[in-house]
């Protein structure tokens, strides 16, 4: 029997998040949970990074070659990651960016009080949020860049929406007076449209999405709703 590779990464996905969060909802393997946080967070973005990297190889070839583009994209996706740690950093040192926060010490490892992690939830963001564009927009040449990006930060501030609560309540990390403030949504937005824009520019969110990441962002919503409504 032939196995369909991508429905059963799809359906793994699901099952890892909702398990997760009926655990939460139930309280039981807590600690295990935190345990495994950050290498979820971790293990969702190279799995995004690797199915986008293969679709990029089945692009038509251009004149500088076949690897050009996918070379662009992982020199875009390695500076995401890389400042989307740095942003956090300047953040929770200065609070000047999202608001007064810290971190907990769940998602391990951290370095200089940041999580490792964060900057790979940075690229699994724009991934999923750039796919969810394509699927509504149907615009992803540069001339439509602005737009889309527009689109892409639009997204993420959406799932940062769901996703405040519920780290707050899973202890990832903690808002000075208890109260997310708008400022850490239109720093998200901000930042989010210039690393999408800057990805749309060079080229290398051209290639058609699959459904997955866009399948990753709703079971995240999905989790993050569950532990809402289980605080």
């Amino acid at each position: 029997m032939k196995i369909n590779t991508h429905a059963l990464l799809v359906f793994l996905v699901y099952l890892l998040l909702l398990a997760g969060a009926a655990w939460h909802a139930l309280d039981v393997l807590q600690r295990e949970m935190q345990l495994l946080a950050a290498p979820m967070i971790i293990g969702l973005a190279l799995l995004l990074l690797g199915e986008y990297l293969c679709k990029l190889r089945r692009l038509p070839a251009t004149p500088r070659g076949a690897s050009h583009i996918v070379l662009r994209f992982v020199g875009w996706s390695s500076a995401v990651i890389i400042l989307g740690f740095l942003v956090e950093l300047v953040g929770v040192h200065t609070g000047w960016l999202f608001g007064q926060y810290d971190y907990r010490g769940v998602l391990q490892p951290e370095l200089a009080g940041v999580p490792v992690a964060i900057g790979f939830a940075w690229l699994a963001m724009l991934l999923s949020s750039a796919a969810l564009t394509q699927r509504f927009l149907q615009a992803h040449a540069a001339a439509g860049a602005f737009r889309s990006a527009v689109s892409i930060a639009a997204f993420m501030v959406l799932f940062d929406l769901f996703m405040e609560p519920a780290a707050v309540a899973l202890d990832y990390w903690q808002w000075q007076g208890g109260t997310v403030p708008l400022q850490n949504y239109a720093a998200w937005f901000v930042i989010g449209f210039l690393l999408a824009y800057a990805g749309l520019r060079l080229g290398v969110l051209q290639a058609k999405f699959s459904n997955l990441p866009r399948h990753a962002y709703l079971a995240q919503l999905l989790y993050f709703t569950v532990v809402n409504l289980s605080r």
